[in-house]
């Protein structure tokens, strides 16, 4: 449900954010700031034409967003709760709209992080002008192309929450391609630098997260020592910063990365039938609690809830 909200909540936050952009001075010919102005400007001109449209009587045109407007309003007045989908549906033309705005802001963003990353790569590996200039390159370049995919699912007729929800994964997930970039700048000393820092921060991520991931599970079904080592390694191997080269202590059987709907199906395998059943009330629990936080709100629990809850037990 977090996740879900933050989304809506984040698309909302960003629009505002977008609207209150830089008013404190007139903006550069050609700069980001004055194209957020523009798009700002372009969003209040749709506004007013929308309201323009319907002063006019000319709702009939909309008749489909109407009805399915009523109908989410219906299902939230009966108790059912609204589908998040249909809400997504019955509001992308105005997300649509409103995507340039979207868009500068999630470049902006990413772009202020990336540059603190390329000015720490820089002084830590001793980088040229010109590496240092390929490598804010490279990075912005990541940066418009998640925006332009986070973007591209408003303006998918087809495209549903779900979707929207992994191209913020994937955004997340394209970063860790600087170490093949990086690797390709670096020479001798630098480079064996860089692959052993590398190694070492993927290392303590993965312990990270496994020993946070095994201490919720031995909270609910009070592990043995057995079966907390089994299950450590299973949390780590299906951890996004894990490769098969790592070292990890103790470590045997297979070494293969785990995507998170087998490490679940291979910790009911490890779990003893009292455990199973504390752990399966629990899952069942939370999801109830999930339902009535989402209905108290007006909304429905997804049906695929459980996809964005596999980490939280």
């Amino acid at each position: 449900m977090r996740q879900y909200l933050g989304v809506i909540i984040g698309v909302v936050l960003g629009v505002v954010g977008a609207l209150l952009y830089g008013q404190s001075k007139p903006p550069e010919t050609g700069s980001q700031k004055e194209r957020a102005e523009l798009a700002e400007q372009r969003y209040r001109s749709l506004q007013r034409e929308n309201r323009e449209l319907r002063a006019d009587g000319l709702r009939v045109h909309k008749r489909g967003a109407s009805d399915s407007t009523r109908a989410i309003y219906d299902d939230i007045l009966s108790g059912r709760g609204a589908d998040l989908d249909d809400v997504f549906q019955v509001t992308k033309p105005w997300l649509t709209k409103i995507a340039p705005v979207i868009n500068l802001i999630r470049v902006k963003e990413e772009k202020d992080h990336f540059n603190s990353i390329a000015g720490e790569y820089g002084r830590k590996y001793e980088l040229s002008e010109r590496q240092q200039n390929e490598l804010r390159e490279w990075l912005d370049q990541r940066a418009t192309e998640n925006a332009a995919s986070f973007v591209g699912v408003l303006t998918d007729q087809r495209s549903n929450l779900m979707d929207l929800m992994l191209a913020g994964r994937e955004a997340e997930k394209n970063l860790g391609e600087i170490d093949g970039f990086m690797e390709g700048q670096l020479r001798g000393q630098a480079l064996a630098d860089f692959k052993q820092d590398r190694l070492m921060e993927r290392i303590e991520s993965v312990e990270h997260e496994s020993n946070g991931r095994l201490h919720r599970l031995d909270n609910l079904v009070d592990l043995d020592p057995a079966q907390e080592d089994q299950l450590f390694y299973l949390m780590a191997r299906s951890s996004d910063s894990y490769i098969p080269s790592m070292e990890i202590e103790g470590m045997t059987g297979s070494t293969l990365p785990i995507d998170p709907i087998g490490r679940n199906e291979a910790i009911r395998g490890v779990l003893r039938p009292e455990q199973l059943e504390s752990f399966d009330t629990h899952r069942r629990e939370r999801r109830a609690d999930a339902e009535r936080e989402m209905l108290e709100v007006g909304l429905k629990l997804p049906d695929d809830w459980d996809l964005f809850e596999e980490d939280d037990w």
